[in-house]
């Protein structure tokens, strides 16, 4: 049957999408990329007897090189803004993308649900290709004026609203609160117990208390979990606070000492409802000079002097009579965001399974999250490999697929093929998360998901594939296609399992196949653009995707996921510990959100640990968290290490059922 199929490929028309992943710290990624540059080194030798040479390569069509490069372009280009969702460049991808589905005959893959005139819902089924999903909460200023001393400063370049600012209109006087740390390493004590600031504006330090070097005391190369622009709000905030005004102190080792956060580089961005807290005083960011001008710079006492008696220990000063006046006015919208999905229908037996093949569309904007070095906050990230580059591979198996389901004859059975392309992927794989737990039919009529992320830099790199392992003999199924593609195949993706959308899949038990062209140094920064693309590659790497998609579709074999293979069936999660996880940027999983009266609330968990293992067993990722929590059952008590503060710790979970 495989050979036949191989045939039937043969007559394709024209011969015959951090990758984003979750954003790391500067100082992380710098560590990262020099380890990647010593490992690349080291099989640097071994891997040039392998390099592909195009020459030894049938050539592409150049009319499907010149498809691929336009959607590259029109995807990347600065009139989409980067693709962050809710943006309007995202919205401008996402009619492209409708559009292409719709020239193809593709069928929309969603139901479309309207309230009628007598209150009740109507439902069209196939009706839209669009999915729709909250991520998180639009903010914008929509009043900002601030005032010291009777000088009117200006919106932007003396100050700044933050995203997690309450509302209000207020005339107080300042008070200095260090840098408004409850407790730290040492015994150092923020506040003494009986502090109030209440009737005052509260003046605070960025960072945390530093050497003469500008540097961390406790935490050497970075700052610690202590820094936290929210812990120094609310901490300010439940000693009653009218306002708090944040300042950067200038000797700070720190690349964005001189940068004054906003509304933008401060808010969740599609992360999620809850990620960053809303307060209900007015918080702003302000320059040194500002600062100076509140401190009033007399006698002994300057804004130095008090950095330097912050950075010895907790201080409260008050700071004289001068007012200073802050109007902030906030408003906060939904942000929405969507899937587009499209269906190629299939025929005869198989028609009810689905093969999806899918790419995300989004991007990070203007940096605001994501960005892998924290000076391109502000400025357009492209994001052409990342993930133009898969998104028109996707595309473009679309229309070959497509071509090749034409020839079929009307009784010969084939699967239906499921395009999908996802947004929020860089915020935490949300979008095909979202669609893995809300599918458009039942998740075990999916036989497999092949997955395009960041294949736009081929060059004369090995194509990495990943997920081989995911079904037994599937790698033996797809190695007649690797052959005939005449590229030179990793088998395993350099930068884990766990990093792109096909682990939403891999993480419900569906088999699925990651098809990358590797990390570079331009990956999350503004730098990755569309002449940096080797679309003759991108081209070979959606021929190929085509093909096993092709065949994955209309072979009757289908491939069991390793969790699922010889057994009868998945066994479903019967416990509920109660928290809201996310991904970390270190590894692990991040604690977002405990919820009252649970599991994890009972056992002491808290609201930024990062759980790293669960009874001895390592998490890497929610997604592999998913299958480990399917084995246990009400009442096993788990032992938890986790990471708080800088701290590894152990907290013992008696774990309940699901209510």
């Amino acid at each position: 049957m495989l050979t036949r199929k191989l045939i039937a490929i043969g007559l394709f028309v024209l011969c015959t999408a951090m990758l984003g992943f979750g954003p790391e710290t500067a100082a992380e990624m710098r560590k990262a990329r020099a380890q990647r540059q010593l490992e690349e080194n080291e099989r640097h030798q071994a891997r040039a007897a392998t390099m592909l040479d195009r020459e030894d390569l049938a050539p592409m069509d150049p009319v499907l090189i010149e498809q691929y490069q336009a959607t590259v372009e029109y995807l990347a280009d600065p009139a989409r803004e980067g693709r962050s969702p809710g943006s309007h460049g995202i919205e401008q991808a996402a009619e492209y993308i409708e559009g292409r589905f719709t020239r193809l005959g593709l069928i929309p893959a969603f139901d479309e649900t309207v309230e009628a005139a007598d209150g009740t819902e109507v439902v069209t089924h196939h009706k839209s290709y669009r999915q729709d999903l909250q991520m998180g909460v639009s903010v914008d200023a929509a009043v900002a004026t601030m005032n010291v001393n009777g000088v009117d400063l200006v919106a932007g370049d003396d100050f700044s609203v933050l995203a997690y600012s309450g509302s209000g209109e207020i005339t107080a006087p300042a008070s200095f609160a260090g840098y408004a740390i409850v407790s730290g390493p040492g015994g150092y004590m923020g506040f003494e117990n009986s502090t109030t600031l209440e009737g005052r504006v509260a003046v605070c330090l960025n960072y945390e208390p530093m050497n003469e070097d500008g540097m961390s005391k406790w935490r050497e190369g970075g700052w610690s979990n202590h820094a936290r622009l929210t812990h120094k709000v609310s901490a300010l905030a439940r000693r009653n606070a009218e306002a708090v005004i944040i300042v950067s102190p200038p000797n700070a080792d720190d690349e964005r000492v001189d940068v004054l956060e906003t509304i933008e580089s401060t808010s969740p961005q599609g992360r999620g409802p809850g990620r960053v807290p809303k307060f209900e005083i007015p918080v702003v960011m302000v320059t040194p000079e500002v600062a100076r001008m509140i401190v009033g710079e007399q006698g002994e006492q300057s804004l130095g002097s008090l950095i330097e008696k912050a950075n010895a220990g907790g201080v409260i000063e008050e700071l004289g009579d001068r007012p200073v006046s802050i109007h902030i006015q906030m408003a906060r919208t939904p942000t929405m965001t969507s899937n587009i999905g499209a269906i190629l229908e299939g025929r005869g037996a198989l028609k009810d399974e689905f093969v999806v093949v899918g790419a995300h569309y989004d991007h990070v904007g203007y940096g605001s999250f994501g960005s892998r070095i924290a000076t391109n906050v502000g400025k357009l990230h492209p994001g052409a490999d990342d993930n133009a580059s898969g998104t028109s591979g996707m595309l473009m198996a679309a229309e070959l697929i497509a071509s090749q389901y034409a020839l079929l004859g009307p009784d010969e059975p084939a699967r239906s093929v499921l395009f999908l392309a996802f947004t929020a992927e860089e915020s935490g794989l949300n979008g095909s998360r979202f669609y893995v737990d809300n599918p458009i039919t039942q998740i075990e009529r999916h036989a497999a998901m092949l997955n395009m992320d960041m294949i736009g830099r081929l060059e004369n790199e090995p194509l990495e594939i990943g997920g081989l392992e995911s079904a037994p003999g599937i790698e033996g199924f797809v190695e007649p296609f690797f052959e005939q593609s005449g590229l030179v195949i990793a088998r395993e993706s350099s930068v884990g399992s766990g990093r792109s959308d096909h682990a939403s899949f891999d993480a419900a038990g569906v088999p699925a196949l990651f098809f990358f062209t590797g990390l570079h140094d331009e990956y999350h920064t503004p730098k990755d653009t569309v002449d940096l693309i080797d679309a003759d590659g991108g081209v070979r790497i959606a021929v190929l995707c085509s093909q096993i998609g092709y065949a994955l579709a209309t072979d009757p074999t289908r491939f069991e996921h390793r969790r699922n293979a010889g057994k009868q069936e998945s066994k479903q999660p019967t416990v509920r510990v109660g928290i809201r996880p996310s991904n970390a940027s270190k590894g692990g999983m991040m604690v977002e959100r405990v919820f009252p009266d649970t599991s994890a609330s009972d056992a002491g968990l808290m609201e930024y640990d990062r759980i790293l293992k669960w009874d001895g067993e390592e998490i890497e990722s929610v997604e592999s968290w998913r299958p480990i929590l399917a084995k246990v059952a009400p009442g096993d008590v788990v032992t938890l290490e986790i990471e708080r503060d800088g701290k590894i710790i152990e907290l013992q979970m008696t774990l309940r059922a699901i209510e």
